[in-house]
């Protein structure tokens, strides 16, 4: 029984990190993390003029599977959705609206193609790249993913828009089998060379691992979806502070 359960919770983990599958919430979700995993550097200069003079703001939240929110089984758990209620608890004289622009199972390149139509054409003030999950899956080489990545961002940079990256989830056993560390390195190499502000998702996942505040290796099958949406509530909350923080 111990094996079968380990096993369960092995492939749910898996799934959780690759962004498909169904891991569903239970308890409130405790959000804590260092203080340190908040340092934000980086001004997002569009945003900030947009909240300051009370303008509507649109973020574009562009991503595969875990931005869609299929783990805990509707958009309405995902990350967006959680930012976006948590801005407008934040800044509520702002309309503040998250378009979520997750599809899975894409690479890098395979996101860039949707800028066009999926990012560009919503004209926002921030678009919130999550990225390096299926890149590493599929073992792309990590010179192409760095490619694809320099491409996006560079395609932001050059509009009146603003670009906050986020890397990808963590998970000690899911670690074990794909070499997550490459392409982490090379997302944050292209946050620090173009001054973009890098979510640190991986690293917060790790924290609420080895806190034990999310039982991400040793869930529970009737507790899988419910452990996904607190996670993306989690995550939601801490991009809203990020983004708090980034305009003061």
């Amino acid at each position: 029984m111990r094996n079968r359960r380990a096993l369960t919770s092995f492939w749910c983990v898996v799934l959780l990190v690759l962004g498909h599958g169904f891991c569903s919430p239970a308890a409130a979700a405790d959000c804590t993390v260092p203080a340190d995993l908040l340092d934000v550097s980086a001004r997002l200069q569009h945003v900030a003029q947009r909240l300051h003079s009370r303008r509507p703001l649109t973020i574009v939240a562009m991503g595969g599977a875990s931005t869609l929110g299929a783990a805990a089984g509707s958009p309405d758990l995902a990350y967006p959705q959680r930012l976006q209620l948590a801005l407008r608890a934040l800044f509520p004289n702002v309309p503040v609206t998250v378009l979520n622009r997750g599809v899975p199972r894409q690479s890098a390149d395979q996101m860039l193609q949707r800028f066009p139509t999926d990012v560009l054409a919503a004209d926002p003030a921030l678009v919130v790249w999550e990225v390096g999950i299926v890149d590493a899956v599929r073992g792309i080489g990590v010179d192409a993913f760095a490619t694809a990545l320099q491409t996006g961002v560079d395609e932001i940079v050059r509009r009146p828009m603003d670009i906050m990256l986020m890397d990808m989830q963590f998970s000690a056993k899911a670690n074990a089998m794909i070499d997550f560390g490459r392409y982490l390195d090379a997302v944050h190499r292209i946050g620090d060379v173009n001054e973009v502000y890098v979510f640190p998702r991986y690293e917060m996942m790790r924290y609420w691992s080895e806190q034990h505040m999310f039982n991400l290796d040793e869930v529970a099958e009737r507790e899988r979806a419910a452990l996904a949406a607190n996670v993306y509530e989690c995550i939601g909350q801490k991009v809203a502070e990020a983004i708090r923080t980034a305009v003061q």
